[in-house]
């Protein structure tokens, strides 16, 4: 059979509820699109409406298991077969939907099959006894939601792309390989004296044919779990250190001993640790995937660098290490480019820089190299006085998951990434990334980037920090002038994050008001009108994207100012960003959170705030957090 695995958005939904197949028509079928709620709020205060692009599914029905079959099997005669189907549970009085999803497999076992039901015909356990576990099988609990569907049907219909697509592949691998091999035979009928070279070129065949066809059947195979992997790991990992991470840095502006200052003060590195090793491969998944994207805004480049030097101060103070950076004054005061990813390169230098040395100095140093068409050409050095890499190991540290050696990564830890990104960063922004070392006296690594830009001198600036003794930790101010007395409603499912974020809020000055979920936000919103909300996006009831979508239509519908929402979520990969925005929320600010970034977003979104706050004063005070 051939199948066009391109073109395939075909699916058969089997219900004996008419009604159920009209939904999925209206969920699925041509001209199918998400709500028109972001297209009007778009309207009305001038944004651009985003533009989402949906496959266009094939739907065809069947009311009876049996009716299923025989699509099945007229598709699979036509040699155009349905890439998934939607079952329901219970069709009497033939088939229920196991039994035909059993029948179905034995004609068509790439089905991808969603059984829909409300666990009240079979439990899971039972369902697995009769069908066998399967990649195959995903259960729809109902009543489903429409998201849902459509997210399943499109996930499934590419799953059913990919794996067609790469079955194809290796078929055509195996055809050419057959063919290789009959060339291979005639040649050795012909040719007896070259029978032995014959024989060891077809063994030497078959093993790169099992070898492709492993790493065929493996990429196959991370293709469909790679993504949900990450997005999970990501969002479990960084709920509970959203809890670890704000309960040491307010455990940090409490009274403590010395001693358990140095506790808090080691769990924070640590877990400051695990952040970076979570970001780190995130960063290299996207850029991998060729997802990583760029701005191109203009910005301080000596806030950049100051900003970024600033970050591993506390851990050059502790080292007793002198920390410099300087910017020559013909660098212009303003350059256009991704400040971002530029302090994200820095860092992961000056963290290396800082981790690899134990006495003298880490210094940052920036320095123009021409202009070319508009653009400046600035020069970028991180150099220290550490323990130096061989020339041997140059060449291989800015590979993936590369350190010196094995005893450097016993003895400083790491995961290797952090130089193969910044390579990667550095060759994506159109630029060069290199290292010079001497063994015992320390390493230099440079990079050059272009930058657009005025060549507007400016007064030499340089600062130079020198340690003379750890750091020590000290409390940040009680109360912020700008966010004392500020109402904010603070959305989050979580008891040990409702406790953090509630404390962080107070601790600056807010008055908060917690919800546990979307329709606690909403019915909260109704009553108080709060400024400024902190909207957890995953929570039962009600998300908080469908939460903040409701949120704007009763601004819309009573004509009120826009209250400021600022999206807290565990999602930090590629498009949660963007789709926190979509949504309807201000701002995005990704778990853990720091409490600067909270507190500067948050003073942000004051400023956004209308003179006066809209709606009455909060009319329920026993409701509020003082």
């Amino acid at each position: 059979m051939t199948i066009n695995p391109d073109k395939n958005h075909r699916i058969l939904v089997i219900d004996d509820n008419k009604a159920i197949h009209d939904d999925f028509k209206k969920i699925l079928g041509k001209g199918n699109a998400p709500d028109d709620l972001d297209a009007k709020e778009a309207a009305m205060f001038g944004a651009e409406t985003p533009a989402i692009v949906l496959p266009e599914f094939e739907l065809d029905s069947a009311f009876q298991g049996q009716e299923g079959l025989a699509l099945i099997e007229k598709s699979l005669q036509e040699e155009y077969p349905y890439a998934m189907a939607f079952v329901d549970v219970r069709m009497p009085p033939g088939w229920d939907g196991v039994e035909t999803t059993a029948q179905i497999w034995k004609k068509y076992p790439d089905l991808q099959v969603v059984i829909c039901t409300a666990y009240s015909d079979y439990s899971w356990e039972e369902m697995l006894g009769k069908l066998g576990y399967s990649d195959r099988l995903v259960i729809l609990k109902k009543p489903f939601d429409n998201i849902e569907v459509l997210q399943l049907a499109i996930s499934l219909t590419e799953k059913w792309r990919l794996y067609h697509q790469a079955k194809l592949r290796l078929n055509d691998l195996e055809a050419m390989v057959h063919d290789r091999t009959a060339q291979l035979q005639k040649a050795n009928s012909e040719m007896e004296k070259t029978n032995s070279e014959l024989a060891t070129a077809n063994q030497l065949l078959k093993v790169a044919t099992d070898r492709t066809r492993k790493m065929a059947e493996g990429a196959l195979a991370a293709s469909r779990t790679k993504s949900e992997f990450l997005a999970n790991m990501s969002h479990e990992i960084r709920t509970p250190l959203n809890g670890v991470v704000g309960m040491v840095n307010l455990m940090l502006d409490t009274p403590l001993t010395p001693e358990q200052q140095d506790f808090a003060r080691t769990i924070k590195i640590s877990s400051d640790s695990l952040l970076g090793i979570i970001n780190d491969i995130l960063d290299f998944s996207k850029i991998e995937a060729g997802k990583m994207t760029f701005e191109q805004v203009n910005f301080d480049l000596r806030e950049v660098v100051m900003n970024a030097v600033a970050v591993v101060m506390p851990r050059a103070q502790t080292k007793r290490l002198a920390l410099t950076w300087s910017v020559d004054e013909q660098v212009p005061a303003t350059i256009a480019g991704d400040p971002s990813r530029l302090r994200q390169i820095l860092l992961n230098l000056l963290s290396n820089a800082v981790k690899f040395t134990e006495q003298g100095e880490v210094a940052v140093e920036v320095a123009p190299f021409g202009v070319t068409n508009g653009e400046v050409g600035l020069h970028f050095a991180v150099r220290d006085t550490g323990i130096g890499i061989p020339e041997e190991v140059q060449k291989n540290l800015f590979q993936s998951f590369t350190q010196a050696d094995t005893s450097t990564t016993r003895r400083f830890g790491g995961t290797g990434l952090g130089l193969a990104i910044s390579r990667k960063l550095v060759e994506l922004m159109k630029g060069t990334i290199g290292v010079q070392s001497t063994p015992g006296q320390g390493t230099t690594f440079w990079f050059d980037l272009q930058f657009g830009g005025h060549a507007t001198p400016v007064a030499p600036v340089a600062k130079t920090t020198i340690v003379s003794s750890p750091a020590t930790e000290s409390s940040s101010p009680l109360f912020h002038p700008k966010l004392i007395g500020v109402h904010v409603l603070f959305a989050e499912d979580n008891k040990i994050n409702q406790i953090v974020g509630v404390r962080q809020l107070k601790k600056m000055g807010c008055v908060v008001e917690l919800a546990n979920n979307g329709l606690e936000v909403v019915e909260a919103w109704r009553r108080n009108r709060q400024p400024v909300i902190l909207m957890d996006c995953q929570m039962p009831e009600l998300d908080g994207y469908e939460a903040t979508k409701k949120i704007r239509a009763l601004e819309k519908e009573l004509h009120l100012p826009p209250t400021q929402i600022i999206a807290l979520t565990a999602a930090a990969m590629q498009g949660d960003r963007e789709f926190c925005l979509a949504s309807g929320m201000d701002y995005y600010l990704s778990k853990p959170v720091e409490e600067a970034a909270l507190r500067s977003t948050l003073e942000k979104a004051v400023s956004s705030m209308p003179a006066k706050p809209p709606g009455p004063p909060p009319a329920h005070p026993e409701n509020l957090t003082h």
